[in-house]
């Protein structure tokens, strides 16, 4: 479960690099995911082994819980962001919280001349001292304070979110319960151990790494489904690019004063992209005229056409002014109208391959 916990989060961590550098509510998702994946690199036995026996303390132990609340704190920040909408940010109280909690841990620490677990004879034999239960009671409760707050954010949100969405947050929300579970667990321990130190309370093995992978599976899944949505969205994109590219290529080596040379993001570059091809297509009016239907494989043949004759050097007249295309003038959303005019060029694009193709067979010796 270990393993499988460490190559999860490490996974989810190095796949969100990029998408951190764009936005804070990223920035928060992926360093959470790093600061945990950090934890559970410290938590392996040979890591505690060697950091213990170097600095004669339990170091290992101290960073992995500093490492886990950090982690704790970032996903709370990251969900009171994506849920925030247009209201007033509410999670102005994490950060000095999560300060305070940590200089509390280290103040600890350093009190128990840098142990934690180790029997020193405060409680008995084999027993963790009341300071380093204090301890753990005090890490216990911030990141089950944390877990609830993000499930709380994350239930609220899924009401208004859009069905995919709505399972992401659902998953985000029982990963949070579960890490919740997982925390109540051990901390009842710690209170028990320090109302009764003679109790014979233990922790449940199988309950804590079942409890904590599912929360990491959860979290880890739910938080996936915005950037698996934005993958597929890029994935889409740069398609609608590539189907457009040969459509494109041909009018901008006719007409290179079309271009207009700006960079920007995928959805940009498809606009000024169906924006060059129509510039194009409508200096191709002067020198052929149009046809009156939308069909895409006619009008590949008229580009194709007019190019020849444009690369012949035909003395170009006066543009129509009207250039093929469907008619969207009923269209109010902006957005709909380039999505339906890169359409319907998708398909004159590959029409016009289509032709291209047919003409370099007929060349060919």
């Amino acid at each position: 479960m270990d393993w499988i916990a460490l190559v999860l989060l490490w996974g989810a961590s190095i796949s969100r690099i990029r998408s951190a550098r764009h936005s804070f509510e990223q920035r928060m998702l992926w360093a959470a995911f790093t600061a945990l994946a950090l934890s559970r690199v410290v938590s392996a036995a040979p890591v505690v082994a060697w950091m213990d026996t170097t600095t004669g303390t339990e170091a290992a132990t101290l960073l992995r819980h500093v490492t886990g609340l950090v982690s704790a704190a970032c996903l709370l920040a990251y969900v009171e962001a994506i849920t925030r909408r247009d209201r007033p940010s509410r999670g102005r109280w994490v950060w000095p919280t999560a300060l305070a909690v940590i200089v509390l841990l280290f103040v600890m620490f350093l009190s128990r001349g840098g142990r934690i677990y180790w029997a020193d004879g405060a409680t008995g034999p084999g027993e963790t001292a009341i300071v380093g239960r204090i301890y753990l009671v005090a890490f216990d409760a911030w990141l089950m304070t944390c877990g609830c707050a993000a499930a709380w954010m994350f239930a609220q949100h899924a009401r208004l979110a859009p069905p995919l969405l709505r399972l992401g947050l659902i998953l985000s929300t029982i990963g949070n319960v579960s890490g919740v579970i997982n925390r109540g667990h051990v901390m009842t321990v710690n209170l028990a151990h320090l109302i009764t130190p003679a109790t014979t309370w233990r922790e449940i093995p199988a309950l804590h790494k079942t409890s904590f992978l599912i929360c990491i599976l959860f979290i880890t899944a739910g938080t996936s489904i915005p950037a698996w949505r934005a993958a597929t969205t890029r994935l889409r994109q740069r398609a609608e690019l590539r189907e457009l590219q040969p459509l494109w290529e041909a009018i901008i080596r006719q007409y290179p004063t079309v271009s207009l040379g700006m960079k920007g993001s995928l959805q940009a570059r498809i606009v000024r992209r169906v924006v060059e091809i129509q510039d194009g297509m409508l200096s191709l009016t002067s020198v052929h005229e149009p046809p009156t239907s939308d069909d895409p494989a006619e009008v590949a043949q008229w580009i194709a056409e007019a190019l020849q004759a444009a690369r012949a050097g035909q003395e170009p007249g006066v543009p129509t002014g009207r250039i093929p295309g469907p008619d969207l003038t009923g269209e109010e959303d902006s957005t709909d109208k380039v999505n339906n005019e890169a359409a319907w060029l998708r398909q004159v694009a590959a029409q016009f391959k289509k032709i291209s193709a047919e003409k370099a067979a007929q060349l060919a010796p």
